[in-house]
């Protein structure tokens, strides 16, 4: 199948229902969110934060671990207040996964035992690098959607105006991130900024219960549990958690989960940003083939997803990514289409000339080709 043209035609806008959908999601109200931006509200949301760090509750998903005394302390910035928003009307009826299944084959019996061990030092790890660190934004994530992340201009002062290169490559998210870390950029200051394929109901998905799919992997290997704090949770379909700094300490599941360089040190280990963003589980599919929405709402709504990733990554001047094939694991979304909403959103005017590089990094089967559907759709891509 050739490379698609970029001059390609907008496909989110080839019918009147279509574009409905996609103005729906694009205009809603503020007066639909949740939490106000008066400063009634943001007194409310800070003194949640403040119970949060000062009161009895311990760090997500680290339940069980003493927290140091001296990371009680709240933190000295308003980034972590959530402006959640109210969903958007319903195209599928969202199912709570069960931790242990979540987005992944369960753990055999054999390697039960060793993901425990992975498990409990990784709690432990987090608590020791958070008490050393002195890098801000560690403890912390906070919720953008639409009014924290709007579209984006060219007029913008921060509009960097490059080329964008993208590549398709299999591997493994945060390896990928580490490499073009060290490669550096001339136009980009910020951590590489990586793409969480999240669990809307439960932080970290089911990485206690040892699954092994991308988000759970993430979590093993760095501190981006203790960003994912219950009380952004459940996400709303227009929603996604920002991690402006995450310390990648662990090698990947392939170096069995070892500890990085550094020992004593691991708080020195390098960072990435991270962006947490949930797709909706098991969205109904044609029959006959199985590889197209049965609804054609559920691919303005990932469309929807997209355009919301790539806001809020250039709102925080990121110009280098590692995205992937959100929801085409265990949610079942077709890879197919997801490549082809990938390149739709990236073709789109607004998001030219914001990003330097961005790589697709894809880890399948050969039954399941998303690596090779993703190479035909995106690879080589060079935007500007």
């Amino acid at each position: 199948m050739p490379k698609r043209n970029s001059t390609r035609s907008d496909t989110s806008k080839s019918s009147s229902s279509r574009q409905s959908i996609g103005f729906q999601y694009a205009n809603q109200s503020p007066t639909t969110s949740k939490t106000s931006l008066s400063s009634s509200g943001l007194t409310r949301v800070m003194s949640t934060i403040y119970e949060t760090f000062s009161g009895s509750k311990q760090m997500t998903g680290l339940d069980g671990e003493e927290m140091d005394p001296g990371l009680r302390t709240p933190p000295d910035t308003s980034s972590g207040f959530s402006l959640t928003l109210g969903s958007p009307a319903g195209l599928a009826k969202k199912r709570r996964p069960s931790i242990r299944g979540s987005k992944g084959s369960g753990v055999m019996k054999s390697r039960r035992s060793e993901m425990e061990r992975v498990v409990a030092t990784t709690k432990k790890a987090t608590l020791a690098i958070l008490a050393k660190t002195e890098l801000e934004g560690t403890r912390f994530g906070y919720m953008a959607n639409q009014w924290t992340a709007p579209e984006l201009y060219s007029t913008s002062v921060e509009y960097p105006n490059v080329t964008t290169m993208v590549r398709v490559v299999a591997g493994d998210t945060y390896d990928r991130a580490l490499e073009m870390q060290d490669a550096g950029s001339t136009t980009d200051h910020m951590p590489v900024c990586v793409l969480n394929f999240a669990n809307a109901f439960n932080p970290g998905g089911g990485w206690l219960g040892g699954s092994q799919a991308q988000e759970e992997q993430l979590c093993y290997r760095s501190t981006l549990i203790d960003t994912l704090h219950t009380r952004f949770y459940p996400m709303e379909d227009l929603e996604c958690l920002y991690s402006p700094n995450v310390i990648v300490f662990r090698k990947s599941v392939d170096s069995k989960y070892s500890f990085m360089a550094g020992g004593g040190e691991l708080h020195l280990n390098p960072t990435v940003s991270v962006i947490s963003m949930a797709a909706r589980d098991k969205p109904g599919l044609v029959n006959a083939d199985g590889l197209t929405y049965k609804d054609a709402a559920q691919k303005c709504l990932m469309i929807a997803k997209m355009q919301l990733i790539l806001r809020t990554a250039a709102h925080n001047n990121h110009r280098r990514l590692v995205l992937g094939a959100i929801g085409c694991g265990a949610f079942r979304h077709p890879a197919q289409v997801v490549a082809e909403c990938w390149y739709e959103v990236l073709m789109k005017e607004e998001f030219k000339g914001w990003f330097e590089k961005i790589y697709f990094v894809i880890r399948d089967s050969p039954a399941e080709n998303k690596l090779g559907t993703f190479v035909e759709t995106l690879d080589g891509l060079n935007i500007g």
